[in-house]
């Protein structure tokens, strides 16, 4: 009869414990998992600018794919809170190939990977890349541009 008690007071505890532990599962953000997952390069460091819109909280990632990399493959390199007013933030890229997503928590806490995404880079105005997120569709909800870092991408001058 303990025994009987005993066992079903641990599986009573068991099950406490994933419940319990499943609404944090879910707040991690898994950017590696979105389908479509914009991919820009460049031989020399790069600056980015990314915005978001009031209204939602946005975090952008930086990956890189590498095929020992744990999540199938992508290493989050770098990710940011974008702040809830839009001011924009910037920053600097090391040389690389990246794939970038914007993903968005919803009500219920859970990050949300974004259902459009556009590229709509100027070389002309030399963009790397210029890539808008929204929820579902347009409007773009986040812009992030990037671009050579040109404090660092220039050569040195000539010594005299």
């Amino acid at each position: 009869m303990k025994l009987l008690k005993l066992a079903k007071s641990a599986a009573l505890a068991s099950a406490i414990a994933i419940v319990a532990t499943a609404p944090s599962l879910a707040a991690e953000a898994r950017p590696w998992l979105c389908r479509d997952k914009p991919v820009f390069s460049y031989d020399r460091s790069m600056e980015y600018s990314v915005a978001a819109q009031p209204g939602r909280q946005w975090r952008i990632f930086f990956m890189q794919f590498s095929p020992d990399a744990a999540h199938d493959g992508f290493q989050v390199t770098n990710s940011r809170e974008l702040p809830p007013r839009g001011d924009p933030l910037t920053g600097r890229l090391d040389p690389g190939r990246y794939f970038t997503v914007a993903l968005y928590r919803s009500g219920s806490g859970a990050w949300i990977c974004p259902g459009y995404t556009h590229d709509d880079r100027n070389p002309g105005l030399g963009e790397l890349s210029k890539l808008c997120y929204g929820e579902d569709g347009p409007p773009c909800l986040v812009n992030l541009t990037v671009k050579p870092d040109h404090n660092l991408a220039q050569p040195p001058p000539p010594t005299p």
